[in-house]
């Protein structure tokens, strides 16, 4: 039971990385924005995503380990 609960926070992580670099992506094209904001946000959604990527390819690791 307590693996359950393990990965409802991850998935709920996923969630929360996705969304971050969603919003981090659509706050880049604001008007008000200097070069250097920008792409900070640029950055932040791709780290973000980066995040998600690499945890989704450890769970899939995990997986790997414990099925096969």
């Amino acid at each position: 039971m307590l693996i359950l609960a393990f990965f409802a926070v991850f998935l709920l992580g996923l969630y929360h990385c996705f969304n971050e670099a969603k919003l981090a992506w659509i706050t880049r094209n604001n008007i008000g924005l200097t070069v250097f904001e920008r792409r900070s946000y640029i950055l932040k959604a791709f780290s973000s995503v980066s995040l998600a990527t690499l945890a989704l390819i450890g769970l899939f690791d995990a997986a790997k380990g414990v099925f096969w």
